[in-house]
């Protein structure tokens, strides 16, 4: 994730930050990537959409300005849960649907449980 100023996640709606990315109805570059099909703070994020994690974080290649991050999932509360999806990816998900802007500060929420680990 990419770093703020006091070395901890930084928390953003944009690649490499602590959220997810909603989906950009004017988007019309088919390669360009959302991790949930919102597009309004008000509208819903159902279970099977989140932020994508690895679990086998010394394959993944950081950036300057990046570092990588651990959490242990227990930490997530009750408004989160871990979902393996595949393989060694997982995702961070809303443990119930709820609204973007509510699950975007649910993850916010978490910033300060990350250790940083590279």
């Amino acid at each position: 994730m990419k770093l703020d100023t006091d070395g901890k996640p930084l928390v953003g709606n944009k690649g490499y930050r602590l959220g997810v990315r909603p989906t950009d109805p004017n988007n019309t570059d088919p390669r360009r990537r959302f991790d949930v099909a919102a597009v309004s703070p008000a509208d819903i994020v159902a279970p099977g959409e989140g932020l994508s994690t690895s679990l086998i974080p010394g394959g993944m290649r950081m950036q300057s300005g990046e570092a990588l991050f651990e959490l242990d999932s227990d930490d997530l509360g009750i408004d989160l849960k871990e979902y393996p999806d595949h393989g060694f990816h997982c995702l961070i998900q809303p443990a119930a649907p709820m609204t973007l802007g509510a699950f975007q500060q649910a993850l916010a929420d978490t910033r300060d449980l990350w250790k940083r680990v590279q």
